[in-house]
């Protein structure tokens, strides 16, 4: 790559940091989950006002979508995911979630604000672009699986290729890291219910207490996490348990929530019919009924191709801090179905060793690594 092109790049970043840092603050202060993403979007689309991005159409209603012609035939797709999680935010920041319940804990406000950078410099060097490059802002990352209902809905059609960021506690700020072939898993969520008769808890012989049968449950899948994580990697892990709200009645039902990871379909099948084996034999023979509901929407690990990941290595190599991924992570998302049936790369990018882990009410995108990751999207898109 041309190396004056690169230095004009650079300087670009360095100029529009402060704007996409005080973008980053306000998506943070003002969360929003799922697919009612109204003012992250409504944000998004004021920031790319007056380029040449043309806005397409939503496709689930608070996406947005953009075209940047460029000089060539081919299309590079480049994906932020925009939505927030339900978590209470424990921060002290002047611009801390201002909404109860909800906060960015994944990230995706820095995701967000680092794809609106990216398009603004690379706006500015449409001139210098051989591919066209199309951002997706996407909602509904995080349980929806809203990725794969957009790429079926046409936000991936005519694209060559697809490239994505997720930030990374533990890894040294700014670094970049990936590998070939699965970085993110597969899975599932699942939600279990036991249900019995209630009564008084003085008088237990009158009901059937539900509360027992799914605590043997939840260690049997405990057991179940302990062996196939040792023997393949695989998680079960049980995220929520719920029955009751007193200490003198016996409820009638007992709900268990939780999800499964893991690296091929046939491996998350197999555990599908364990857990639901194991669901049925307790409730036989405590005398209750149980019903299992198992969601795989996500049941494709993201997989990185070996051109997508050849060029997101060669890239970090030369102008970052690379870091080889050792091994796949159970986290899963669904930016794996842009890769279908198209070359490109998920990478990670490194908020610090030390930063608070993904889903903690104490997380917080590191401002220090958004020009790094701003720089790595537009390498990609400038290297096609």
């Amino acid at each position: 790559m041309d190396e004056q092109i690169v230095e004009t790049l650079r300087s670009g970043i360095q100029r529009i940091l402060p704007a996409i840092t005080d973008l980053r603050h306000s998506l943070h202060a003002e969360p929003e989950l799922g697919l009612e993403t109204v003012k992250t979007s409504l944000r998004i689309c004021e920031a790319l006002s007056g380029t040449s991005i043309v806005l397409r159409d939503p496709l689930l209603g608070n996406d947005v979508i953009g075209e940047l012609r460029g000089n060539g035939g081919k299309t590079v797709c480049l994906r932020a995911d925009i939505d927030a999680v339900p978590v209470q935010e424990q921060n002290d920041l002047p611009y801390k979630s201002k909404i109860p319940g909800i906060m960015h804990a994944c990230g995706h406000d820095g995701h967000t604000a680092m794809l609106v950078g990216a398009a603004l410099v690379l706006d500015s060097l449409r001139d210098h672009l051989s591919a066209n490059v199309r951002f997706v802002f996407q909602p509904g990352e995080e349980v929806i699986c809203a990725g794969k209902t957009l790429v079926e809905r046409g936000a991936c059609d005519g694209c060559d290729a697809a490239y994505a960021i997720h930030d990374w506690p533990g890894l040294p700020l700014g670094c970049v890291s990936s590998k070939e072939e699965p970085l993110f898993a597969a899975g599932s969520h699942f939600e279990i219910r036991v249900k019995g008769k209630g009564c008084h808890g003085a008088m237990p012989e009158r009901g059937r207490n539900p509360i027992p049968a799914a605590a043997r449950i939840v260690e049997r899948l405990r057991q179940m996490h302990i062996e196939l994580n040792a023997a393949e990697g695989a998680v079960i892990s049980v995220c929520s348990f719920q029955s009751g709200n007193t200490g003198n009645v016996i409820p009638d039902t007992a709900k268990i929530l939780g999800t499964t990871r893991y690296l091929s379909q046939e491996t998350g099948s197999r555990i599908e019919k364990a857990i639901r084996k194991i669901v049925t034999q307790e409730a036989s023979e405590a005398n209750v009924t149980a019903e299992m509901d198992n969601d795989a929407s996500y049941d494709l690990p993201v997989l990185n191709t070996s051109e997508g990941y050849r060029i997101t290595r060669e890239l970090a190599e030369r102008y970052c801090d690379w870091r080889e991924a050792e091994r796949p992570y159970m986290t899963m998302d669904d930016f794996a179905y842009y890769l279908k049936g198209r070359e490109g790369a998920m990478f990670l990018l490194g908020l610090g060793e030390s930063a608070p882990d993904l889903h903690s009410p104490a997380f917080d995108f590191n401002d220090e690594a958004l020009g790094v990751g701003i720089l790595m999207l537009c390498l990609i898109a400038l290297s096609y």
